[in-house]
């Protein structure tokens, strides 16, 4: 008896201990009160289902070569601050469920001598891949990350960056497309090109690959245009050199002119040639946008009025852009209202910055939908990177196994200072690539 009394106990407490599971269970299923959450730009955000563990995500470190504080930096700023913003958008977005990133950075300071330390700083903190928008930075580093099989994405183009083709990946075009594209189309489409005579046209910049291969492109395309281009002077002028009376007076009876692609300089140069008396047209490319905000501070509208910009992304103005749509949501959402009027200020280093790093993080995002985010490295980057290709805004960005630039196609747009604005002055055209 005493064993079976024993025995009766413990099954009335088993019974007992699980009316509150079978409760528990029962109300698991009834109170599923779906979870709100905050609509994001046109995509919505994937939700963890209700009574599932979320996977644990891959932490993946990316390395950012940078100038915070040398004389690209009022640029470079806001580009660094989209690609923060987008990585944080692709984040919020799920649009990478397994993986988590972190951005380490490196400030150059524009000096060649932090260059190397600055690579070898981010090698230790893990980046699996590297970018930056300081094109002397993807010059000296090509052979390193060739060597180490480190993909970097470069904000500029130039031949030395990806010639022979390796891991140097530009999410840009050349300097030289972007003044061949424009000297083709300007003769057609300028009502201010001369009649009847070549277009005189000169180049002034500071010492830098990009500025070197825009000279080199004004020339090329000079000498097999004849009959329409002129070819009169280009400057390339060290840092240190704030004035510049010498080219002033060399480029001031010119028809067009490339001002300086970087930042005082830019706005300097344009003081001086208007105080000249030069008439001329000044012709830029996303390098020159990038100081949009400076150039109207320091020269104004009346002093831009009618230059012709050549750019791969669409304008803050054209508002049904996607590329567009997701760059303002980010300003609106991630930044305060002084924050949101800075980075506006910037021109098209924000805007442009946004849909070269968005393109960034797509071709990361198809890297470890095919490999899994535990296999993620720069080799397997590299592997789907040269087959990549997408529109963005209409635009397609594509490389190869040979092909390290991404735009096919650019957009023009003039400074209007009655509208105190860029307009649009042409859709996209075909990129020219050779003279």
């Amino acid at each position: 008896m005493v064993k079976c009394s024993r025995f009766g106990i413990l099954i009335l407490v088993a019974l007992l201990l699980t009316i509150p599971l079978l409760a528990a269970c029962g109300d698991d299923d009834k109170d599923k009160t779906p979870t709100k959450t905050t609509p994001v730009a046109t995509t919505p955000t994937k939700t963890t289902p209700a009574g599932t563990t979320p996977a644990q995500k891959v932490k993946i470190s990316l390395g950012l070569l940078t100038d915070k504080t040398g004389p690209a930096a009022s640029a470079l700023n806001p580009v660094d601050q989209a690609l923060r913003d987008v990585i944080r958008y692709f984040g919020e977005q799920n649009f990478i469920p397994t993986a988590e990133f972190k951005l380490e950075e490196y400030d150059t300071a524009y000096d060649p001598a932090k260059v190397k330390p600055g690579y070898e700083f981010l090698k230790e903190k893990g980046a699996k891949a590297m970018c930056g928008g300081v094109p002397m930075v993807a010059s000296l580093t090509k052979p390193w990350v060739d060597e180490d099989k480190i993909l970097y994405f470069a904000l500029t183009a130039s031949p030395d960056m990806y010639t022979p083709p390796g891991y140097t990946f530009s999410v840009n075009i050349a300097s030289e497309a972007f003044i061949y594209t424009l000297m083709k189309w300007i003769p057609e489409n300028d009502p201010n090109f001369p009649k009847g005579r070549p277009a005189k046209i000169g180049l002034i910049g500071m010492e830098d690959p990009y500025v070197q291969n825009l000279l080199d492109g004004v020339k090329q395309y000079c000498d097999a245009h004849p009959t329409q281009w002129q070819y009169v002077k280009g400057f390339i002028v060290p840092w240190t050199q704030v004035t510049f009376p010498g080219e002033v007076e060399a480029l001031k009876g010119c028809d067009y002119v490339v001002p300086p692609s970087t930042g005082f300089f830019l706005a300097q140069f344009i003081k001086e040639m208007r105080a000249a008396g030069s008439k001329a047209t000044f012709l830029g490319t996303d390098a020159q946008a990038a100081y949009l905000g400076m150039m109207v501070d320091m020269a104004g509208w009346d002093q831009i009025n009618g230059m012709i910009l050549a750019l791969p992304y669409t304008w803050w103005n054209i508002s049904d852009a996607d590329m567009v749509k997701k760059a303002k949501y980010c300003l609106e959402t991630y930044h305060t209202a002084d924050e949101q009027k800075e980075l506006l200020w910037s021109g098209g280093s924000y805007r442009g910055g946004f849909t070269q790093w968005y393109g960034v993080m797509t071709i990361i995002k198809e890297t470890i939908e095919k490999v899994g985010a535990q296999n993620f490295n720069s080799e397997a980057l590299h592997d789907t990177a040269i087959t990549f290709s997408e529109e963005f805004d209409g635009n397609v960005w594509n490389y190869s196994a040979t092909d390290r630039q991404t735009w096919n196609s650019l957009r023009f747009y003039r400074a209007d200072a009655a509208q105190k604005d860029l307009v649009s002055a042409g859709g996209l055209i075909p990129v020219v690539f050779a003279p």
